[in-house]
């Protein structure tokens, strides 16, 4: 039942990158390999237990995941430099140049445009300069973080994982210049 589940929910979510089609008869057309990959067979691994000889159990914390199940985390070693802090949000960034907003607007049009056109699901619409204030304050590295890992009902990369990093930096770009 698990393999499932995220199953679904990819297929549900994909929804977001998708243009509306006017014919009922079009078909979607099949996935595809991004270009110069193979899929590969799945092959079982080893339980490490079987294969790791008898060491001593590190010491550890328990820490609360998304799923609520209890996750060992290894504590750093007695006297060692606590964590820097993540530096404050950057201030936002210098307009991009035509030549990327051109990229970013493809991308957003094949992404993103579905939901930030029309606000699904909260999605601030393109051209809203009160609703994108406050995200655009965070700077533009934030923006950046959301729109490849996902935030709230927004998938990553739009749910479009084949996607290039740079791909979808660039249509947050173009969001961003064209709500202000």
């Amino acid at each position: 039942m698990k393999p499932i589940l995220p199953a679904l929910l990819i297929v549900i979510l994909s929804a977001c990158g998708q243009q509306k089609s006017d014919s009922p008869s079009e078909s979607i057309p099949p996935a595809v390999s991004a270009p110069g990959t193979e899929a590969q067979p799945v092959v079982p691994v080893a339980s490490p237990a079987a294969s790791t000889p008898d060491l001593p159990e590190p010491a550890s914390t328990p820490v609360e995941t998304f799923s609520g199940a209890v996750k060992p985390v290894p504590r750093p070693p007695a006297g060692a430099a606590a964590p820097k802090a993540a530096p404050r949000a950057a201030a936002p960034a210098a307009s991009p140049a035509p030549a990327d907003l051109a990229a970013g607007r493809q991308t957003y049009q094949q992404a993103c445009a579905f939901c930030h056109d029309k606000g699904v699901a909260g999605a601030p619409r393109m051209g809203d300069a009160a609703a994108w204030s406050a995200r655009t304050a965070q700077g533009a590295d934030a923006l950046y973080a959301s729109a490849i890992r996902g935030k709230g009902a927004m998938p990553a990369k739009g749910g479009n994982p084949a996607l290039s990093d740079e791909a979808v930096k660039a249509a947050v770009d173009y969001l961003v210049a064209g709500s202000r």
